[in-house]
């Protein structure tokens, strides 16, 4: 029904467009890890957008259609269009290791460019647009690499050595600690995808992605769990458990970003 809901709406997003142009479908499906619940995200790229009226119209046949889709059982997360010029422009910028994720509000950790382009499923690209960013990402770019190693490291080598972490372990500060257990699996993830040259995957599916570093600490999944959902044993509280596998998980990291360089 996927293939089926592509075909159908090619055309009414195509109309958006003025100029050259290319569509493409990002989130789950462009990595290919969608399942039943996952909604359709649809990319278009153009010189520029038709305007006035015509969008208004244009528009509301659109939404139409999304409304028909979602009772068929496929939601359309609708259309998300983007200059080409501005995506030329931002995409040089990471990739020469300038690094500026967009705080949006349906992001976690923010968007990253390069990971929706590198994962988008390219479904109409007449002028090589979207094809020719993803020749411009392989290989994976020493600048940014090691931008974003040097970025997220060194926030790691920073928690490690904090008095107040460990404070705040000894007091069992609970919202504390899960805020900043989920901003260090974060920055290990980052530091983790730029040694193994793979770009980082976004919010989700992050220990999918995982288990294709051919570079990551030993038992590296399942001491993600044991850092974000830490469990009392007996013989010492979670918060300590938590605590000394974060800093011991840090140590690891550290120790192959040495050995990288």
């Amino acid at each position: 029904m996927l293939k089926e809901l592509i075909e159908y709406c090619l055309p009414m997003i195509r109309d958006f467009a003025d100029g050259k142009y290319a569509i493409t479908i990002g989130g789950s499906i462009g990595k290919g890890l969608n399942h039943i619940n996952s909604d359709v995200d649809f990319r278009l790229y153009a010189d520029d957008f038709v305007k006035g009226g015509r969008w208004d119209k244009n528009y509301a046949v659109y939404t139409q259609h999304m409304e028909y889709w979602e009772k068929r059982g496929l939601r359309i997360d609708s259309v998300w269009m983007r200059g080409i010029s501005e995506i030329d422009e931002k995409l040089n910028k990471w990739l020469s290791g300038n690094l500026e994720p967009e705080m949006v509000e349906w992001t976690v950790w923010g968007y990253y460019l390069p990971t929706d382009i590198y994962n988008q499923q390219i479904i109409e690209d007449p002028y090589n647009i979207a094809a020719d960013w993803k020749k411009r990402m392989e290989p994976y770019p020493q600048e940014m690499k090691t931008a974003v190693i040097n970025k997220h490291m060194g926030r790691l080598k920073y928690w490690k050595n904090d008095y107040h972490y460990r404070n705040k372990t000894d007091r069992k500060d609970v919202v504390f600690l899960a805020s900043l257990s989920a901003n260090i699996v974060h920055d290990i993830m980052q530091a983790l995808c730029a040694a193994n040259d793979i770009y980082f995957p976004g919010d989700g599916h992050n220990l999918s992605v995982a288990g294709h570093f051919a570079l990551k600490p030993d038992n590296f999944e399942k001491r993600i769990g044991l850092i974000l959902y830490p469990e009392d044993t007996g013989e010492s509280d979670k918060f300590e458990i938590q605590y000394s596998s974060a800093i011991a998980m840090i140590n690891d990291v550290e120790n192959i970003m040495d050995n990288l360089f």
